[in-house]
């Protein structure tokens, strides 16, 4: 992995240099700002049973499905188009680093955004010092399930990369991926629960991988290991079948 800094370093400066990058972050932060508002404004009309930062982690991955692809969508696709995979796999650099540069690139953004959106309740609590605003166990509950679950969101954005030369075709097919396991799988829950019984496999199975109870039991301040096993595993998956694929074209 001798070479996976130098792409590293690579990688990132792309990013920052990139309008779009600004772009996405921008409508990103804005659509949050919007978000953190509202709940506020319905937190303020009448007493609600979660706090405001519950209700503000919970809405995050709606914005999230939007994220994601534009980040990602670019970085073997548009490579793959120009030609550039070829000649950077004809040198002593291998899939692997190049899959882990792009991903650890695009992961450190992702998690730098969702960093700034922390600003919104620090800022409300200087001018409103309120513990149920500034509430630190939600705070660092839901910002670690945010970052934790971006691992896995990020390695689905890269391996939709390495599938097509078109950005437009991978960002469609990330989009419809995380589109599928944030909220197909809730769909699916709510109508296996109507044949199958609560406690039998299926179920089980359903919900240990339901995306938004995760978000939710964290923003409480609930710690549980097995999500955190369960995204550190699924991008594992993901990433080396991006890695295989990368070989496949070559």
């Amino acid at each position: 992995m001798k070479h996976f800094f130098t792409l590293l370093k690579h990688e990132l400066r792309s990013i920052l240099i990139s309008p779009a990058t600004y772009l996405a972050a921008f409508f990103f932060l804005i659509v949050m700002g919007v978000i953190y508002q509202l709940v506020l404004q319905d937190y303020n009309k009448s007493a609600q049973e979660l706090l405001p930062n519950n209700i503000f982690f919970s809405t995050f991955i709606f914005p999230v499905l939007f994220l994601v692809p534009l980040l990602t969508m670019r970085s073997i696709a548009e490579e793959r188009r120009l030609g550039l995979i070829e000649s950077l796999l004809t040198t002593p650099i291998n899939s692997i680093e190049l899959v882990a540069s792009k991903y650890v690139a695009a992961y450190t953004y992702y998690c730098f955004l969702c960093l700034l959106t922390l600003a919104y309740p620090a800022i409300t609590y200087h001018f409103f010092p309120d513990e149920r605003i500034f509430d630190k166990a939600t705070l660092i509950g839901g910002f670690a399930i945010i970052c934790v679950s971006g691992l896995l969101y990020i390695s689905i954005g890269i391996l939709a990369s390495t599938l097509t030369r078109s950005q437009l075709v991978a960002g469609l097919f990330s989009f419809s991926m995380l589109f599928g396991l944030i909220l197909g799988v809730q769909m699916i829950k709510e109508k296996a629960d109507e044949y199958f019984e609560s406690y039998s496999i299926v179920s089980m199975l359903l919900e240990y991988i339901q995306v938004l109870d995760h978000i939710q039991d964290f923003s409480r301040g609930v710690l549980d290991t097995r999500p955190i096993v369960l995204y550190v595993s699924s991008s594992f998956l993901m990433l080396s079948i991006a890695v295989l694929a990368v070989d496949h074209k070559r």
